[in-house]
């Protein structure tokens, strides 16, 4: 979405009930909202559909992925080298994210 859409509302509206599904990530694969993601859009709009199910995350960093899966991602820069607070930040984001949606 954050390539080939022009915001992050519309498609998640244009899939609905149907949308079974997310996965999401920063701009730049590092630290939820710290990139160029909106990120309150796209939280607005799984609650506009009351979206329940899972919302997964994914981050790379050099300075934890093997070598050679870094060059095949091409990941050069170390965004973080803390798997569980990157994983905590990320958890709490989420929620935060969807409580906020929930509630306006």
């Amino acid at each position: 979405m954050n390539i080939e859409e022009a915001d992050f509302l519309r498609p998640v509206l244009a899939c609905g009930d149907r949308l079974g599904y997310v996965h999401i990530g920063e701009s730049h694969r590092g630290y939820l909202g710290t990139g160029t993601i909106n990120f309150p859009e796209f939280f607005a709009a799984l609650a506009s559909i009351k979206y329940q199910g899972v919302i997964t995350f994914e981050s790379f960093s050099s300075a934890v992925v093997d070598q050679n899966l870094s060059n095949a991602l091409s990941v050069w820069r170390n965004l973080w080298g803390d798997g569980m607070d990157l994983a905590q930040h990320a958890r709490k984001f989420m929620a935060d994210g969807m409580t906020a949606a929930h509630a306006a």
